[in-house]
């Protein structure tokens, strides 16, 4: 089944929140995938802070399973799509696994890909009303990352990253968990979209028929 892999330091606020919220809401909406995360300096088997956690219950995620897990080349290979909380483990990730790079974002990142792509109508041509397809996330990757630098301003890492919000006072952890929230809603609402089956249209019976 195709995997993604959310990315921040410790495993234990970012990455764990966004892996929580978007299988939540990819459930809500009966579709499968799988979400996975990691941290680049997390401990194994280190559990969520409880700011994170509540606000993981907050956004609709389940907490109580999490243990955080250290990022390794294995489970990025076996990956996707992988998201990150900053630039800056983004550049982790490729420097372990250097063809990631083609599946590497940082999630606000994505998320303004895929708005783009919703703006634009750049969906495949399989998407289009009448047609029958399967949703193939390697090629849906493939499409968003085409988009990378469209537009006239470049982004900065202002636009990309979430702040770490460990040992920080709240309102950056509240600022955290919003940036996930959007930025997970827009990119599940953009794979729901990509991954409609939409049957052709029957032809209208005459009066008489």
């Amino acid at each position: 089944m195709p995997s993604v892999l959310f990315v921040c330091t410790g495993n234990i606020c970012r990455s764990p929140l966004a892996e929580q919220l978007f299988r939540a809401r990819m459930d809500a909406r009966g579709m499968r995938l799988v979400a996975s995360s990691a941290g680049t300096g997390a401990r194994a088997g280190e559990l969520m802070t409880p700011q994170a956690a509540e606000l993981s219950l907050r956004y609709g995620g389940d907490p109580s399973l999490h243990s955080a897990s250290p990022i390794d080349a294995a489970g990025i290979t076996a990956s996707n799509l992988v998201l990150t909380a900053s630039r800056e483990h983004r550049s982790a990730v490729v420097s372990l696994v250097p063809r990631a790079s083609r599946y590497t974002f940082t999630l606000r990142e994505f998320a303004r890909l895929v708005d783009i792509s919703a703006a634009e109508s750049l969906v495949p041509d399989g998407q289009r009303r009448g047609a029958v397809i399967d949703f193939d996330l390697d090629e849906f990757v493939r499409q968003t990352a085409s988009l990378r630098g469209h537009g006239s301003a470049m982004p900065t890492a202002a636009d990309d990253d979430i702040a770490d919000p460990y040992r920080r006072k709240q309102s950056v952890y509240d600022e955290a968990g919003a940036l996930i929230d959007h930025a997970v809603d827009a990119i599940v609402t953009a794979i729901a979209r990509a991954s409609l089956k939409t049957e052709a249209p029957r032809p209208r019976r005459s009066a008489g028929s």
